[in-house]
Order: structure tokens, then sequence, then C-alpha cells
């Protein structure tokens, strides 16, 4: 028995390197295996049926064009040519600031709704997002958004990060980028932007 388990636990990992992973999750019982191989904290198993419905939006995300990279910059969003089959301007989005409260309350861009990095997924936060609307997410740098953007997309929302985040949308921006001791200025694109009352 442990040889079988150790036999379909090499199986598993050869198909996830061969991005084969969708064709062989949908098999019965395959989510059990992987739950077994994974690393987990107690009784922390994933149901076969969750396993392959996460692997199959991974998938969908990670191969979506433009080769898996889901960043739209902020001149894209405010260039004023309108394609109505496309998400190419700012209000074809559902706008999701992930900072910190003070930082959304600094500045944002118009219209975002701020949901902070910590409280994405739980279920109160995730029901605030539409499912039938991209979501372009917006943070300092487009880092910490595209980490929100990965966990949105493999749960199967239609997720974007602002290039560059903040730094892209605002005019100037004094920022530690190469080192914790000194700032350089970053120049964006100096659209205007949203503050709390």
């Amino acid at each position: 028995m442990k040889v079988m388990k150790r036999i379909l636990t090499l199986v598993v990992a050869g198909c996830m390197i061969a991005s084969a992973v969708p064709a062989f999750c949908e098999e019965d019982g395959l989510g059990e295996w992987v739950s077994e191989a994974a690393p987990k904290g107690p009784s922390a198993l994933i149901p076969a049926g969750h396993f392959a419905l996460l692997a199959k939006y991974a998938d969908q995300f990670l191969s979506t064009a433009p080769g898996g990279h889901r960043t739209i910059f902020a001149s894209a969003l405010m260039d004023g040519k309108d394609d109505p089959l496309l998400a190419d301007e700012l209000n074809d989005f559902f706008v999701l600031d992930v900072r910190t409260p003070a930082e959304f309350c600094k500045d944002t861009v118009p219209g975002a709704v701020n949901i902070n990095l910590p409280d994405l997924a739980k279920p109160e936060s995730l029901a605030k997002l539409p499912t039938d609307q991209p979501i372009l997410i917006v943070c300092n740098t487009g880092h910490t958004a595209s980490i929100a953007n990965a966990i949105l997309g493999t749960l199967g929302y239609n997720a974007w990060t602002l290039r560059f985040g903040m730094m892209g949308w605002r005019g100037t921006t004094g920022t530690k980028v190469w080192s914790p001791a000194a700032s350089q200025t970053i120049y964006g694109a100096g659209y205007a932007v949203q503050k709390c009352q």
C-alpha cells in the first residue's frame, strides 16, 4: 500500500510539472491522494472535488493571454479608446484596493473599494466581489495586487493587476525601490486620485 501511494504521489507531481493536472484531477479519488501527499496541519484534507475545481481555475488563470500576465497599465485604462468587447477602460472594472485602510484613505483610484489583503479571502469579503465583471486590483507598487490577483484568479474571478499600482497612477512618488535607506522619484501617469473624507 505504501509503495502504491508513493507511485501515485510521483504521478501527481509529474502531472503538475507537465501542466496536465486538470485532465487527471477530474479522476475520482485523485484529490484524496494529493491531500495525503500535500503538507498540512491536523485533519486539513482537500476533498477530491475541491482540488479538481481549484486546479481547473488555476490552469485557466495561468493560461490567460497575454501569456498568463494579468496586468494592465494605467494609460491603457485612461486612453479613451473603448473596445466594447474588451475590459480596456477604467469604468469596465470593479476597482479593488487591497492596501491598508490608512493607505486607501490617503489616495486611491477613483471608485475603488477597499478590502485589506489579509481579509480578502474571507467569505464576507468575497461576497462583495462581482462574478460578472472584471476586477482591477490596486496596491502601492503592483506586487501585493499580484498576490491578490493570483488568489482571486485561482478562485475563478476575472482579476487584473494595475501595473505598478499607485506609483503608476499618481504623478510622482518618492519610493524606496532598490534600498530601504534611499528613495528615488518614480514618475507615474498623474491621474486624479480619490481620498477619504
